[in-house]
């Protein structure tokens, strides 16, 4: 296996580390009865030599998930002596491992999902999601919300461009405020809502009060932080903003879709 080739992720520290190596330590430290003593010999060198990478990789893995709070060091007890001091995964740590539904801790697995959505989700919103993730994991939680916020401004804006060209000269309002440098993201949105509305959509395909209700929710967070405000955003309320855009997303990228067909129909 080529090292060099390995997609490259980066923990709070700023070190490159490898996606597969990080993913490959932390279900390692989430495996009943693997040995994750502290000594390189017993853990960095083995894990290195399945993995094809170099012992040293494995550690700044390790290093880089104390960092992000999902690993730790239990010394047991053991004082000064290491022999029996363990690497474990914290509560954080396993939640990332177990993955599921949009846990933002397993920033590979909530990434993989969202660019694996057909439709495409907008690459734009997804880069900007990243960075939220990124931040999250790095305890950032004014730069989460201000990184969604701006993933939610990107698909609105190709959401409202796809609604032009279905209307034509019936949105040439919304059409005028989307080509504004200076117009607010609310008020493109609700032009957006009174056109949609006049849209004959299949049922399912869009739910005004969750689209409204999630749009409204990033907007006004990133409004409120992204000034200075003094307006702080706790670990749980980021939580909750990063499960819900990757939802509204999906919801945004399919509805998008279903109106560029309309328009070309």
């Amino acid at each position: 296996m080529d090292r060099h080739t390995r997609a490259t992720t980066l923990h709070p520290g700023g070190e490159a580390v490898t996606s597969e190596v990080r993913g490959a330590v932390l279900r390692r430290l989430t495996t009943p009865h693997a040995d994750t003593r502290f000594s390189e010999a017993a853990f960095a060198r083995p894990l290195a030599a399945e993995l094809g990478c170099r012992p040293h990789e494995v550690l700044e893995a390790l290093w880089g998930l104390v960092g992000e709070g999902l690993a730790y060091l239990d010394p047991a007890g053991q004082g000064s002596g290491t022999d029996n001091w363990r690497w474990r995964a914290s509560a954080a740590g396993i939640a990332a491992a177990v993955g599921g539904n949009w846990e933002p801790r397993d920033v590979d697995g909530y990434l993989r999902r969202l660019r694996a959505y057909r439709p495409q989700v907008d690459a734009i919103a997804i880069a900007y999601v990243a960075e939220a993730l990124r931040a999250f994991n790095a305890r950032c939680y004014l730069a989460t919300s201000v990184m969604l916020g701006v993933a939610s401004e990107s698909v609105i804006n190709g959401l409202g461009h796809a609604i032009v060209a279905v209307r034509g000269e019936q949105a040439t309002q919304l059409e005028k405020l989307l080509n504004s440098s200076t117009s607010r993201l609310a008020k493109q949105f609700e032009e957006m809502r009174k056109q949609l509305v006049q849209i004959d959509l299949p049922d399912g395909l869009t739910d005004t009060l969750t689209l409204d209700a999630v749009a409204d929710l990033l907007r006004i967070s990133r409004n409120n932080v992204g000034h200075p405000t003094g307006a702080a955003v706790d670990e749980d309320t980021a939580y909750t903003h990063l499960q819900m855009a990757a939802r509204y997303l999906q919801k945004m990228a399919t509805l998008q879709a279903h109106l560029e067909a309309q328009a070309t129909s």
